[in-house]
């Protein structure tokens, strides 16, 4: 049998840095804190930037993604070489 343990995902810069910001001020109703502290892994809220965001999101070890995503961002307006 052949499965998917892994892969790479390709974004463009522009694209990530903006999905980031529309979450950053987000906060949970339950609790008051900004959801990013939880999507973000031990840096939280404070310390997150886009590409660790993307890392905590794909790293299958944070019980969460059902496998490992290596998210490789890239300069607005290049290709995957």
């Amino acid at each position: 049998r052949l499965a998917v343990l892994e892969y790479q995902s390709f974004y463009q810069r522009e694209f990530a840095d903006a999905s980031f910001a529309s979450c950053r001020g987000v906060r949970l109703p339950a609790t008051g804190g900004y959801a990013i502290d939880t999507m973000c892994g031990r840096y939280g809220a404070r310390l997150c930037t886009t590409q660790r965001w993307l890392d905590f999101q794909g790293d299958k070890s944070n019980g969460l993604a059902p496998l490992q995503i290596d998210f490789q961002l890239l300069p607005n307006g290049s290709q995957p070489g």
